[in-house]
């Protein structure tokens, strides 16, 4: 809509009132154009601003009104500092064509950005001749860095050895692994690899690759001592320290040189009697569910699996004990959870991960029902006695979630990882659950038969694994009702190979709650 033009001043006269009528009736289709030269600035529009790890990229389009078939140039700041000018010569149809002008007045460009964060992009058009440049604008947006990213997740001393757990990747090749530097005390104690399956970073970070490490060194260094590692950088970028810790280191126990013992004159045994032979005991069952909660703990919930169940009928044996995921996507999105997965026989239940027909890989989850009712507990011990096939491609999940799907309510998984690799422990901090307030990588594979045991109290959380104690916490703690979940299915965004099929066997599981509860 056309606004009324104000009546002239008689001092202007009629070609001033004339040209300012034009300008003014242009505005239907155009910027209203200014009625004296002397204070034109350029018209144009910041079309978008996208990032990279360390680069900015801009786009728009930008030309000057009192030479319209003229390109010009924007200069571009970052974070209040001029970055770079930029050419605005590119073919832009659309705005010759609602502007009705000719020439190329479009502008993208990439600037390499040295600072990363969160900055505040402008940038600027430039007049030609008289007149004054114009803003076409600013943005705020996230400028990732193209330095190593990670986290040292735990240093523990020991004697004589300091053991390292983390995460690192670098953001200008995010399928690479790693190598990093440890210093101990400020002095380089060695290198590692950063090259084992964190299936709970890739799912965060949405990357792929291996880019966990845990391992041990050996150092002369003793007590109190910093331990700093730093991930070696690929491409473009620096090497970035992504952590330290304080940890107690125990010096080594000298060894005592034992004195020669004398010499004894060599005896002739006499002979042993001739024993009749004892037929031997038979052992028992290894993987037969224990009879009772261990002490301290009153068990809910238990099952064995002693009734067979054919493929796609778990449910009508076993429907009042668990629900099972049917025909919805897996965690990384690159399969999909179905009940024609789960079976039982011999006494284990059996979850298939194998690609269908249509190349759709499958897997499958189930959650046990404590007391016959959906829902988590806020103390609990979880045990389970299972093992995997090592299948590429394939993971599995054992996890306590949220009952209100909320991920900041906390998230504990145990065993996690891929079946072609090490069990993996996690506890993901509560409120700020990208992050993990502990982790291990553990040297155990999926593919023999152990039992393994999470227990949850209002003070700790521990971790087992054959009755062994592998890691515990009072730290970062859920306080929030978590239900046991169990996932079998593909393990990164990518389709694992069509012939790769196997199943993950569960031979018992059980829920205890802490006695006189």
């Amino acid at each position: 809509m056309l606004t009324r033009p104000s009546r002239p001043s008689r001092r202007r006269g009629a070609a001033a009132a004339l040209l300012t009528l034009l300008a003014v009736s242009a505005g239907s289709a155009l910027v209203a154009q200014p009625a004296s030269a002397a204070t034109s600035t350029p018209a144009g529009s910041l079309d978008a601003v996208s990032t990279a790890p360390g680069r900015v990229t801009v786009r728009g389009w930008t030309y000057d009104p009192k030479a319209s078939s003229r390109s010009t140039s924007v200069r571009v700041s970052i974070a209040g500092t001029p970055a770079r000018t930029i050419a605005a010569n590119q073919t832009r149809t659309d705005v010759n064509r609602v502007k009705r002008v000719s020439g190329k007045h479009g502008f993208t460009g990439t600037i390499d950005a040295k600072a990363t964060g969160k900055k505040q992009v402008c940038v600027t058009a430039s007049h030609i001749g008289s007149g004054r440049d114009r803003s076409l604008g600013c943005r705020t947006v996230n400028i990732p860095s193209e330095n190593p990213i990670g986290v040292l997740d735990s240093a523990v001393g020991g004697t004589g050895t300091v053991k390292v757990a983390g995460w690192a990747y670098d953001p200008s090749s995010t399928v690479s692994s790693l190598t990093g530097t440890v210093t101990i005390g400020g002095t380089r104690a060695g290198t590692i690899t950063m090259n084992r399956t964190r299936s709970d970073v890739d799912r965060v970070k949405h990357v792929t690759g291996k880019h966990g490490f845990t391992d041990t060194l050996k150092t002369t260094k003793t007590g109190r001592q910093q331990v700093c590692i730093t991930a070696d950088n690929i491409g473009a970028g620096a090497d970035s320290t992504i952590g330290c810790k304080t940890v107690s280191i125990s010096a080594p126990k000298p060894t005592n040189t034992p004195k020669p013992e004398p010499t004894q004159p060599v005896q002739t045994p006499t002979p042993e009697p001739t024993k009749p032979v004892e037929t031997p005991t038979p052992t028992a069952d290894p993987n037969a569910m224990p009879a009772s909660a261990p002490a301290g703990w009153t068990r809910t919930f238990s099952e064995d699996f002693t009734t067979d169940a054919a493929s796609g009928k778990f449910s009508d044996t076993y429907g009042d004990r668990f629900v099972a995921y049917d025909g919805f996507n897996d965690t990384s999105g690159a399969g999909k959870y179905s009940e024609s997965a789960l079976s039982t026989s011999g006494g284990n239940l059996n979850m298939r991960m194998h690609t269908d027909a249509s190349g759709q890989p499958i897997g499958a989850a189930i959650v046990p029902l404590v007391g016959g009712q959906w829902g988590g507990q806020v103390e609990a011990r979880y045990d389970i006695r299972m093992r995997a096939d090592s299948l590429p491609g394939y993971g599995v999940a054992g996890l306590l979630w949220s009952d209100n799907n909320v991920w900041s309510d906390g998230e504990i998984d145990f065993p996690e990882g891929a079946l072609d690799g090490n069990v993996t422990l996690s506890n993901h901090c509560p409120q700020s659950p990208a992050d993990n307030c502990l982790h291990e990588d553990l040297d155990t594979t999926f593919t023999g038969w152990h039992t393994y045991t999470v227990e949850r109290t209002a003070k700790q959380l521990t971790f087992y694994v054959d009755g062994k104690v592998v890691a515990s916490t009072t730290q970062n703690l859920p306080t929030k009702p978590l239900h046991w979940v169990l996932q079998a299915a593909t393990h990164t965004g990518e389709k694992p190979g069509a012939n790769v099929d196997g199943n993950l066997q569960v031979a018992w599981m059980t829920v205890s709650a802490p006695a006189g509860k």
